[in-house]
């Protein structure tokens, strides 16, 4: 993947683009969500870290998408809360 070339990955329940850059402190891949307006910039070392996971990992993290409870602001489902942001609420 060349800098700023982009891939566009969706289903059903999102939409995710992954492009590659360049920083002062190297290569980075970011990940973000259209939809939701987040964005993460993972160097080698923290995209590797994602192959020691086991699968029980990432569901765990799906049981709360929006994080720990005390820091909940938006108790809205995860499709409303896209239907919102995309209608622009």
């Amino acid at each position: 993947m060349a800098d700023d070339d982009e891939i566009v990955i969706t289903n059903e329940f999102t939409s995710v683009r992954v492009r590659k850059v360049r920083t002062r402190n190297g290569e980075r891949l970011v990940v973000s969500s259209p939809n939701l307006g987040f964005e993460v910039h993972l160097d080698a070392l923290e995209l590797e870290s994602l192959t020691w996971q086991e699968p029980a990992t990432f569901s765990r993290l799906l049981e709360s998408p929006y994080g720990p409870e005390d820091d909940v602001q938006d108790l809205r489902s995860l499709s409303e809360l896209l239907l919102s942001r995309r209608d622009g609420d």
